[in-house]
């Protein structure tokens, strides 16, 4: 049997769905695959030019321009003056899905200095029009006629040459003319409103003037340079051009480049802080077109303080052309663009310390992260982080000059219960609570060598002294009393001498006792099938689990509790210094204890009232 070849069928009917639901985000894209088509025109225009022999020609000097004219809500009519089409190549690369004008015919290779590559570009106008029409001239022969090719998406096209003049009024000497009429419910499309912003947003980057005509008046929206190459550009002009971009005001903007890809951009600082997770909208460009907004792969993850305008010149896109691929060359890409803006950083700080207080203090978060994660930086940002001690707010400079060890609260919760002991002493105690602080002050501690610790019982006890013996039995009746009333709350008694004196507790529980009420309060609130569960917990505790509270007996209160041998009376004011103990730290009182507070003050009023 002999071997035959058959070309594969495509449904256009089938493909124009596709295009539409799953490769397309939206139908905005038809104005950048008519962009895109026409600038590759306008290269491909030159390039040919460049290769002929021939004299100079006033093509040959014609630096390319695409013109948009519009009857609104109805009708465009698409321009460009670039190579033009010839009646092969019309079938070769209008007929066939997939095939590419921007191929060379030789050898079939990809060209790389064209931004469209994949054959499908023009099939995008379909979802806003029923039929495509297009004259093209080719610039290869100044013979060569107009050629009309009319496409509809049953898949089915016509061509014909335009012998007549009138009908091919308003085609330049070559390029390529693409007429669309609006599909019914796609006449927003078609309106001068959302031509010219959809221009803006795709093709205000191109080198060559983009043109908007409607009734005899033009309007050129674009300034046909990149305003960060090519002569000398002020920061205030790339200022205003982000503010004219992105429509907002900037702190501060910083030119990049990469070799690798050839990209060049620009990247300007938020005024107000954003969360690190945030997504940047960018303006990421190919040869000078709107690609995406998105920055993933070309522009460092931790950038999300920034808006970026990217321009590469030879990174490759995918077939939606709303990415890059991820290769070695995007790679490098980011890694030039993400030194750039490390080396920004850390020459603000060094140059510019005002302005570079109010850039950490806006974007901390984000700026804390990249600390982290760049050993470069770390010195440059750790000097400014702050931390929450009990001396107030204190730099990661002043820590790391201080002098003593650096002990930190693990928890909110800890530092609350030690703030007030370890401030009336002077003594110094971190909280570490906030996002990041324990991982800036673990670093902090191993990059210049310090003591870092968490805080302990030990370290509390360290800030109190030992009764001496004769207060010891002058407190012995009273501790022992204390004890027993406090065993119901899961609290034994100690007492100590410790400042200020006008403090005459200090509560102090650890991480299973902390747990211990969290399964007690929520008991309390939960429904009576999560009672077995919640139970459950608790029972894994260590029975002999217990928090302390101290005595103070330099407090006046103190000592006359101690020399009382009323048993009342010490139950008393053990359970309303035991709630008020709570209180200081921050506890969540729960219903035992808010009842035995209640009951207390109540038997103090009646008390009062009794002596009246």
């Amino acid at each position: 049997m002999s071997e035959e070849k058959y070309r594969f069928q495509v449904n256009l009917g089938g493909m124009i769905e596709i295009l539409s639901d799953h490769l397309y985000s939206s139908p905005d894209v038809y104005i950048r695959e008519l962009l895109q088509n026409g600038a590759d025109a306008i290269t491909a225009k030159r390039k040919w030019h460049a290769a002929v022999s021939t004299a100079d020609t006033d093509a040959r000097k014609d630096d390319g321009a695409i013109v948009l004219e519009i009857e609104e809500g109805q009708k465009l009519i698409f321009t460009d003056n670039g190579l033009g089409l010839t009646e092969e190549e019309i079938h070769q690369f209008l007929a066939i899905i997939g095939e590419s004008s921007k191929r060379e015919l030789e050898d079939g290779e990809l060209r790389s200095d064209y931004i469209g590559r994949f054959g499908i570009g023009l099939l995008s106008c379909f979802m806003v029009s029923d039929e495509i029409r297009m004259l093209t001239r080719s610039c290869k022969s100044e013979e060569a006629p107009v050629l009309e090719w009319q496409g509809r998406p049953d898949g089915t096209y016509l061509i014909r040459s335009l012998n007549d003049d009138e009908e091919a009024s308003g085609m330049p000497k070559s390029g390529t003319q693409v007429i669309l009429y609006a599909k019914e419910g796609k006449e927003d499309y078609f309106t001068k409103k959302t031509i010219r912003k959809l221009l803006i947003y795709y093709g205000i980057l191109l080198p060559f003037p983009v043109i908007i005509r409607q009734k005899g008046k033009e309007e050129q929206l674009n300034p046909i340079y990149l305003p960060w190459e090519g002569r000398q550009t002020n920061k205030q002009e790339l200022m205003l051009f982000g503010q004219m971009m992105f429509e907002e005001q900037f702190m501060d903007c910083i030119p990049f480049s990469s070799k690798r890809g050839d990209v060049s951009g620009v990247a300007y600082i938020l005024n107000y802080p954003v969360l690190p997770s945030a997504k940047g909208k960018h303006r990421i460009y190919l040869k000078n077109m709107l690609l995406t907004e998105r920055g993933e792969g070309l522009l460092p993850d931790w950038a999300v303080f920034t808006r970026c305008i990217v321009n590469a010149m030879s990174l490759r896109p995918t077939a939606s052309r709303e990415g890059f691929y991820v290769d070695e060359e995007l790679n490098e890409a980011q890694d030039a663009i993400e030194e750039c803006l490390i080396s920004y950083i850390a020459e603000l700080a060094e140059t510019s310390p005002e302005v570079f207080t109010n850039f950490f203090h806006t974007h901390h978060l984000t700026l804390t992260s990249l600390a982290l994660a760049s050993p470069r930086l770390f010195g440059v940002l750790s000097e400014h982080y702050e931390f929450e001690t009990t001396r107030g707010i204190r730099t990661g400079y002043e820590l790391r000059n201080c002098g003593e060890a650096l002990v930190y609260a693990p928890t909110e919760s800890k530092y609350k219960q030690l703030s007030q002991l370890f401030f009336a002493q002077d003594q110094l105690l971190i909280n570490v609570s906030y996002v990041h602080s324990l991982d800036m002050l673990r670093m902090l501690g191993q990059v210049y060598d310090l003591e870092v610790r968490v805080v302990d019982e030990w370290n509390v006890e360290d800030l109190m002294q030992e009764l001496t013996p004769e207060d010891q039995d002058d407190a012995f009746a009273f501790q022992k009393a204390a004890n027993r009333i406090l065993k119901a709350y899961d609290c034994r008694a100690e007492i100590k001498y410790f400042s200020p004196y006008n403090q005459p507790t200090f509560y102090l529980m650890d991480e299973k006792i902390l747990f211990k009420r969290q399964i007690m309060s929520s008991r309390s609130q939960a429904d009576s099938m999560f009672f077995n569960m919640l139970d459950a917990f608790q029972e894994e505790l260590p029975s002999d689990t217990a928090a302390v509270l101290y005595f103070n007996y330099n407090n006046p209160l103190v000592k006359k509790l101690a020399v009382c041998d009323d048993e009342g009376e010490w139950k008393l004011f053990v359970e309303i210094l035991y709630v008020q103990a709570l209180q200081i730290g921050g506890f969540v009182l729960h219903n035992n204890e808010m009842g035995m507070l209640n009951r207390n003050i109540m038997r103090l009023m009646e008390r009062g009232l009794s002596d009246v």
